[in-house]
């Protein structure tokens, strides 16, 4: 499903018989938050939308003719639906990163003194 925004109608007075008596409106795409996503669609009215009016759009052959109840016709994108809201869910505080490694100085070490060489055994 998509959502748009209903910018105008389509006449079309030479069509198939399926789009006789049938509203076709011209849908700019929108994101989640109204604003343009680029894009439009030509779509078949269900719900009665007008100009204006932010839309849900199903845009999928087969589902669009399961929604007029038919089998075979030349339609993939209908209005099913006009949208009142949209809510967005608030985007989770991001994780405390636990602070950044840091390089601990070298420390002076103390020399030890030379070991006695090791006696060698008999032979």
């Amino acid at each position: 499903m998509k959502l748009a925004r209903v910018v105008g109608t389509v006449v079309s007075t030479i069509n198939v018989p399926v789009y006789e008596g049938r509203t076709l409106l011209l849908c700019d795409l929108v994101d989640p938050t109204g604003k343009p996503a680029g894009g439009y669609l030509i779509a078949v009215d269900t719900v009665g939308a007008g100009a204006g009016e932010t839309v849900l759009l199903i845009d999928e052959g087969n589902s669009a003719r399961q929604v007029l109840g038919l089998q075979v016709a030349p339609v993939r994108t209908l209005v099913v639906g006009i949208v009142d809201a949209v809510t967005l869910a608030e985007p989770a505080a991001p994780e405390e990163a636990p602070p950044p490694a840091t390089a601990r100085p070298a420390r002076a070490r103390p020399r030890r003194p030379p070991s006695p060489p090791s006696p060698s055994p008999a032979a």
